[in-house]
């Protein structure tokens, strides 16, 4: 995505994908988490005159609808509140689940990640849901959501800063603009886009 100007607002979260049963006789109701949550994003862009707008037109076209995959991010959290310092690798192949055993990092460090801190490993955007303190060989448990799509390989890197998400727009209606009254000068626009796998 262009880098400017900076969006005006955004709206970045996680979609769960869940199932509810209720009960016709007893009105019990059971919940199951099915696989598949994905990241979805809105975002808005402030008014913009053609130089600016130019950039931003040329992006929404080469998506070419909801066919092309851009990588986006949560503008508010491009770097983590912890250290994340080191070189943080997976620890173990066949890791599945809401958990991560990696090293690599720096030795001792309370707090080297913090809950709500995100990091992508094997492609996959995750978000930490619990503090992650190294002991002192560097290595630490991450809790995160949501849980692994596809299991990473020994020693697979870790993204711990800048993290993206792959991403396509929701629909094919949304490269559009407009311009208002004032000649050169486009209005506020949104739009919306969600994870491919």
């Amino acid at each position: 995505m262009p880098s400017s100007p900076g969006f005006s607002a955004c709206d970045f979260g996680l979609q769960t994908n869940t199932q509810r049963f209720e009960s016709p006789l007893t009105k019990n109701i059971q919940r199951v988490l099915i696989g598949g949550g994905r990241w979805m994003a809105n975002y808005s862009l402030p008014k913009m005159n053609r130089a600016q707008m130019a950039a931003w037109q040329a992006f929404f076209l080469s998506l070419e609808g909801s066919v092309n995959t851009f990588y986006a991010y949560d503008p508010d959290a491009r770097t983590p509140r912890g250290v994340a310092t080191g070189t943080p690798l997976v620890k173990g192949a066949s890791q599945t689940g809401s958990s991560l055993n990696i090293d690599g990092c720096t030795a001792g460090v309370t707090g080297w990640m913090r809950a709500g801190d995100y990091f992508v490993v094997n492609s996959e955007l995750k978000m930490l849901t619990q503090d992650a303190t190294t002991n002192g060989s560097g290595e630490t448990t991450l809790n995160f959501k949501p849980a692994l799509s596809n299991s990473p390989a020994d020693n697979d890197p870790l993204t711990v800063s800048n993290c993206t998400v792959p991403m396509v727009l929701s629909d094919d209606g949304q490269t559009r603009w407009r311009s208002g009254t004032q000649v050169g000068i486009y209005e506020e626009t949104t739009f919306s886009a969600i994870e491919v796998f």
